[in-house]
């Protein structure tokens, strides 16, 4: 990369939330700033960095842990003030860390993300956006789901504050004095924003991190607000904080993820659609929380990270941190007081660590009955979608280190695991058809990710379902208490990207199915959670939603509210899918619903037709792929390959001259399944069981060799001629 940094530890605090760290400006210039950081046990510490080593200014008593850390910006003078959210709770500190401001709120949900313009305080908590001016509650708006973060904007002229929302499964909204003004649907499921410098008052444009891992804009003109990506997320870890860096002669947008990871990239301020440049990036080894830059440990800009477990640590330039370079200026008795320092540290910590193991070691040796609560590991972990090979990947993070992971499904599934820890397949017990696996970690392991995939018999008419994997997560030391993770792989993974509404007016053969019956919106959304990957909105009077197939592009279009339900897709094997699940779900529920489908006769033919040039191309990839590996195993010498003298064709040769490594990477048989399941999901669900056997072989035969006019005539349900008979 063009950034040579390097990394500075300076402190550890508790396990922290995104957005809860931030850097203060400057109270006169030459001076390098402080920072303020709120952790889980609710301590919100303001420090200072002097010789490398971390001074406090102020530090407050635990509390409920605090969820977001903002800073008061008025119009006309610097951001002196500090906002802490915990609970439902807001308080205001001043530099010195005075408290001159406690709001207690009646929302019901815990705050999770805030922001201050001017006299306007706007909280969010779960659905709800509250606006609060001049300590008074203004106005209050239920969205349709969670929200996820927010950017407040001044309006010209006027004293109204319009909100920029990023609201789950929906995208991003505008508000302006509670009322709505436009919506965007963001496919990839935005998690956070950062305003380019100076535009909280010029204009409203935000830039946006996913949980896909890419970035895009979004930008209101002519009362129109749009999404455009600008960065693809290519497999990153989902962005959990964004913030901006001045330095090397450029403002920076600076992106943590979940995968520990962090670029920095180039944004041209005067053009801030043109796509950024990626100038650096570092790994840290767990999730990073929060992100932001200034003159902390020295007078040139740093980038300043915490990250899950709470370590809080800086990348500054390389010539900075090397040892004779940074202890030059530092005078010899400051380095023999942070010598003595750290022993008396090392000597106490020591001390507390005997002191706990007695004391955990007489209360297992007592005789008297007493109540064992042995600490509960704080461990993050989250399940992505399905990508074309049909893999999910679970993302699992410990704030300390791990031993070993104990994984059960009672369900036969194919699993893989990173580099960091030895994967090893138990012998089944009784049945083939379960899955006992053990993963030994390496030393110090705190992140890890486990893929796994369940692959269906080969034999048409098994369905995919749900499954149910535990997690047995084991921690490396006292005491070995192993902490439960339960994952749902949906039966349908694949449906992970949020669509608009209005995709309902496409010109799609629609299947739709019709549920009636004496249930509720949260018992369909838990039925639809064994289906669709992964939060559903929360449940409300009426819920619609979209989602569209990340490899396919087929649209799941949900309608539902209280006793009725309308559920439409493009695709005949999702229908087929989500009907099985609700009709076993009411079962086990008890619950008599009525099921009626509406399934058109060009669903199949029109469906084909949408992933056509798709399907050509991973023909001929699948045929060069195989091509190669045969003339790979033939050990040809160099005069056989030599294309003047060659004794191969010229399609042999062009097959071996385009040899890389993303011929591999076909999913032809994948799609050569999927529409044999879609005729014979066809057949089952339009009451043509007869043609199944015949046709699905034809079928079969003509999609594995290409031929089109034969798999145009049997979707099309069109008698074939003799000659196409094979």
């Amino acid at each position: 990369m063009d950034y040579d940094l390097s990394r500075i530890d300076y402190t550890i605090c508790g396990i922290t939330y995104p957005d809860t760290l931030k850097i203060l400006p400057l109270a006169c210039p030459k001076l390098q700033q402080k920072f303020v950081v709120g952790d889980k046990n609710g301590v919100l510490q303001c420090l200072s960095i002097k010789d490398e080593e971390p001074v406090v200014q102020f530090k407050t008593l635990p509390g409920k842990p605090i969820t977001s850390v903002q800073l008061a910006s008025t119009i006309d003078s610097p951001a002196d003030k500090i906002f802490a959210a915990s609970g439902s709770e807001v308080k205001g500190y001043t530099r010195k860390g005075k408290v001159f401001l406690t709001i207690e709120t009646s929302l019901s949900d815990t705050i999770t993300s805030m922001c201050i313009l001017g006299a306007d305080l706007i909280l969010c908590s779960g659905r709800t956006v509250t606006c609060y001016r001049d300590l008074n509650e203004f106005y209050s708006y239920a969205c349709e789901d969670r929200v996820l973060d927010i950017a407040a904007f001044a309006t010209p002229n006027s004293t109204r504050v319009r909100l920029l929302v990023l609201i789950a499964n929906k995208g991003a909204t505008l508000f302006e004095g509670g009322q709505v003004l436009t919506r965007a649907a963001i496919s990839a499921g935005p998690s956070r924003l950062a305003v380019p410098l100076s535009h909280h008052l010029s204009g409203i444009s935000a830039f946006y991190g996913a949980a896909d891992g890419s970035i895009g804009l979004i930008t209101y003109e002519e009362s129109r607000l749009s999404s455009k990506c600008l960065v693809e997320g290519r497999e990153l870890g989902s962005v959990v904080c964004v913030g901006w860096f001045v330095g090397n002669g450029g403002t920076h947008l600076a992106v943590g993820r979940h995968d520990g990871s962090i670029q920095l990239y180039l944004i041209d301020l005067e053009n801030i659609a043109k796509k950024p440049r990626l100038k650096f990036t570092y790994f840290s080894g767990e999730p990073v929380t929060s992100i932001d830059g200034g003159c902390v440990g020295t007078e040139e800009c740093e980038l300043l990270v915490t990250t899950f477990s709470g370590r809080i640590f800086a990348l500054r330039s390389r010539r900075l941190v090397s040892g004779a370079v940074a202890l030059a200026n530092v005078p010899q008795d400051a380095l023999t007081a942070r010598r003595a320092k750290l022993e008396t540290e090392v000597a106490r910590l020591e001390k507390q660590t005997a002191n706990e193991r007695e004391k955990y070691q007489r209360s297992t040796r007592s005789l008297q009955a007493v109540l064992s609560t042995p600490p509960l590991l704080d461990i993050q972990y989250e399940l992505s979608g399905a990508s074309h090979d049909g893999w999910q990947e679970a993302r699992i993070i410990s704030a300390v280190p791990l031993d070993m992971l104990f994984i059960y499904c009672d369900k036969k599934l194919d699993i893989q695991t990173d580099n960091s820890a030895v994967l090893s397949i138990c012998p089944s017990q009784g049945t083939a058809a379960d899955l006992l696996a053990t993963v030994r970690c390496q030393a110090g392991t705190r992140r890890l990710w486990v893929r796994m995939c369940y692959v269906l018999d080969s034999s048409i008419g098994k369905r995919a379902t749900s499954l149910r994997v535990l997690i047995y997560a084991l921690p490396a030391g006292a005491p070995r208490v192993a902490r439960l993770l339960t994952l749902r792989l949906p039966a349908l993974p694949y449906y992970s990207l949020h669509e608009d509404i209005d995709c309902d007016n496409e010109k799609r053969s629609w299947c739709q199915i019709r549920v009636s019956g004496s249930f509720s919106v949260a018992e369909l959304t838990s039925w639809l959670t064994e289906a669709l990957p992964g939060d559903l909105p929360r449940p409300a009077s009426n819920v619609t939603f979209v989602r569209r197939h990340t490899l396919l592009g087929t649209i799941i279009i949900c309608r539902y509210q209280r006793g009725s339900a309308v559920l439409k897709t493009d695709n005949i094997s999702t229908a087929a899918v989500i009907k099985d699940i609700v009709s076993n779900c009411s079962v086990k529920k008890s619950i008599r619903v009525e099921i009626s489908c509406d399934i058109p006769d060009d669903c199949c033919l029109k469906s084909f037709q949408r992933i056509q040039e798709q399907f050509i191309l991973q023909h001929k990839k699948y045929e060069d792929t195989t091509l190669e590996k045969a003339l790979s195993a033939l050990n040809l010498d160099v005069n056989t390959m030599d294309e003047e003298n060659s004794t191969l064709c010229h399609d042999y040769l062009r097959v071996w001259a385009a040899k890389t490594d993303d011929m591999a990477e076909t999913y032809f048989n994948e799609l050569v399944d999927t529409v044999e399941h879609w005729y014979m999901d066809w057949c089952d669900l339009s009451l043509h069981r007869s043609k199944q056997i015949n046709e699905g072989l034809q079928l079969r035969e003509a999609l594995r060799h290409c031929r089109l006019e034969t798999v145009y005539k049997i979707l099309a349900n069109e008698p074939l001629s003799p000659q196409e008979y094979y």
